[in-house]
């Protein structure tokens, strides 16, 4: 297999109806990170400003640095069946939503919804909030609010910042690449859509904006 893919197995006793089904994911033994031409930090720092005042491409993987958003508790498994009776016991989120048919998503095959391939990724994973980012702003992969609050949220996003194009997530792409293979293939998926001719952020975002988160 050289390429990640998702497969189902499907296991049937002979001679009778009995039948179940289950989809797995697989992904490529070894996978290239090319960064290209991305400059790559977990903070907005001074080069990564600079880069993007030139019209260069920055990713920030900003995972344990994020504050607002933060007292937002992610958990893979859904939102308590009734938080505000408990003092918003945690987790806050219900699942995510994305599209699924973005370029960023070419080389990690998901559907619009969490499934079991993201368990790594998401299971406690900080939030950033996008209340100030305007009402038409929408993240690349947004957390379902509980929705008693139903604030915008989410884990990674991309946007026009200065002369240049960000994207940054709260996810941990980077931790034991060698043991979390599905980390590591998101992240080469971005990679390669941040040095490809289709990354081209829709949506414009101020420099304070992502200072501020």
């Amino acid at each position: 297999i050289t390429r990640p893919q998702k497969l189902n197995m499907e296991i049937r006793i002979e001679g009778s109806n009995a039948v179940n089904d289950w989809d797995f994911w697989v992904y490529p033994a070894q996978v290239e990170l090319a960064q290209g031409n991305v400059y790559t930090t977990d903070t907005l720092d001074a080069k990564a400003i600079s880069i993007l005042q030139e019209g260069g491409n920055v990713l920030i993987t900003a995972a344990g640095k994020i504050q607002y958003g933060k007292e937002v508790k992610q958990y893979f498994t859904p939102v308590f069946w009734n938080t505000s009776w408990f003092k918003m016991r945690p987790p806050h989120t219900t699942g995510i939503f994305l599209n699924e048919y973005h370029p960023l998503f070419r080389e990690f095959p998901t559907e619009f919804h969490s499934n079991l391939q993201w368990w790594e990724l998401l299971n406690r994973a900080p939030v950033m909030q996008f209340t100030d980012f305007g009402k038409d702003f929408q993240p690349l992969v947004q957390s379902i609010d509980t929705w008693f609050i139903s604030r915008k949220i989410g884990v990674l996003f991309e946007a026009n910042v200065l002369n240049g194009k960000l994207i940054m997530t709260t996810l941990d792409l980077d931790s034991a690449p060698e043991k979390r293979i599905v980390a590591r293939q998101l992240k080469k998926s971005i990679l390669d859509y941040m040095n490809s001719e289709n990354f081209h952020p829709e949506q414009k975002v101020e420099i304070q904006q992502v200072q501020e988160l």
